[in-house]
């Protein structure tokens, strides 16, 4: 149903992330939903498809730049979560996926799963 895009982040910079739009887009409300320490993984995406069919814009922004751990391995997933720098996360990435959903005049929220 969605799709990976690119935004911008506030410092200019590119990030990749998932949208689902709902059928009849337009002026949606809109929401960010922040990644399991697994990484961008198809659960996360699966729940943005779910938003999507309730009305809603949702973006997966994509906090580790591609890289998706493989659920049993959690030791991989701590050392992905323990390197990223949750400062640069929110301040710039989330930002960006706030501004980029926010650009029609949607009102955005953000929800989270383990790591968010």
């Amino acid at each position: 149903m969605g799709k990976t895009i690119s935004f911008k982040r506030p410092d200019g910079k590119d990030v990749q992330g998932y949208l689902a739009e709902p059928a009849n887009a337009g002026s949606a409300a809109a929401i960010v939903v922040i990644q399991e320490w697994w990484g961008l993984q198809d659960q996360i995406k699966g729940m943005c498809d779910r938003f999507a069919l309730a009305g809603f814009d949702a973006l997966a922004p994509d906090l580790y730049k591609g890289t998706v751990v493989p659920y049993h391995d959690t030791d991989a997933a701590g050392k992905e979560m323990n390197s990223l720098d949750f400062m640069d996360a929110t301040t710039q990435t989330v930002r960006g996926a706030v501004q980029y959903l926010a650009r029609n005049g949607a009102k955005v929220g953000l929800t989270g799963f383990c790591l968010g």
